[in-house]
């Protein structure tokens, strides 16, 4: 489901859901194209529209072919108007304005089009090098995330907008701007994230070799909790490997009566917990909150 709060949760790019607001901080060119590529192709998969506004330091058909993975992949979402890329201009009296005409533009001839949604990618830090156009930046990013609560657009809008940490990193508009998005993005593959919830853990990210020490430590800490019922939430985990799914299962299988363990997550998590064994273990359910 969007998120409907500002009860901010880091995802993967992958699991971005339309009506989420995200934000994304990248510290390198990589980190921002490998995580624009991700968010471009699931939108051209999905039959959305993908928008991205980009701003005067980077040119429209370099952007295209760098998200798609080259010229003709461009050409072609270009010439089927599923992919438009637009240079705004990133500050100055009307630039932020002007970037708030162009998405309510686009999201009101989406559906007319025969696309499934609209997905819009933001640059919002290539050319802010005045502070004081940061203040507008943090009205811009008020006024969209305003647009994407409303009923009647939400639902078929998924937003990002990225900033460079190496700019603003350390500034306090930077903090203000994080704070109003409900979203904040993983800002590479490869990362396990742990988030503590009422009666548990959340984990988003992946899990695997890569990150096992991690992912040990968090069920750790889960085992540690005093709960009758200790909830682990993977709805969002972009990985989850064998090795770590089984770790699931003993957690599961040493608690004592009545101790249990809930684990929340997807049909393709719930197919493996099961092919390893889980459907026996008593002390073990599995709540399926999404496809």
């Amino acid at each position: 489901m969007p998120s409907e709060s500002l009860q901010v949760s880091a995802v993967g790019v992958d699991r971005l859901q339309p009506g989420d607001h995200a934000f994304l901080a990248f510290s390198n060119d990589d980190e921002r194209w490998d995580i624009l590529g991700v968010f471009a192709q699931q939108g051209l998969a999905r039959d959305e529209k993908v928008l991205l506004l980009v701003d005067t330091a980077h040119g429209p058909a370099e952007v295209a072919a760098r998200v798609t993975g080259g010229m003709l992949q461009a050409r072609r979402a270009i010439g089927r108007g599923q992919l438009v890329v637009s240079a705004m201009p990133g500050s100055g009296a009307g630039g932020f304005a002007g970037r708030l005409a162009e998405v309510a533009r686009q999201t009101g001839t989406t559906a007319g089009e025969g696309c499934s949604g609209l997905r819009c990618a933001t640059e919002m830090s290539g050319t802010l090098t005045e502070l004081e156009n940061l203040d507008r930046a943090v009205e811009y990013e008020t006024a969209l995330h305003q647009m994407l609560s409303g009923a009647h657009r939400g639902r078929g809008y998924t937003s990002l907008c990225h900033w460079d940490e190496r700019e603003f990193g350390d500034s306090l508009a930077m903090d203000a701007v994080r704070a109003i998005h409900p979203v904040t993005l993983l800002d590479r593959d490869g990362t396990l994230h742990v988030a503590p919830t009422p009666d548990g853990i959340r984990l988003t990210g992946d899990s695997d070799l890569c990150t096992r020490d991690e992912f040990g430590a968090a069920l750790g800490t889960l085992a540690s909790l005093p709960h009758g019922t200790l909830v682990l939430d993977i709805t969002d985990l972009s990985f989850l490997d064998a090795c770590s799914a089984s770790a699931v299962l003993r957690l599961a299988a040493e608690l004592t009566a009545p101790r249990r363990l809930e684990v929340r997550c997807r049909n393709h998590h719930r197919r493996m917990l099961h092919l390893l064994g889980g459907r026996p273990i008593r002390q073990l359910s599995i709540v399926t909150t999404r496809l």
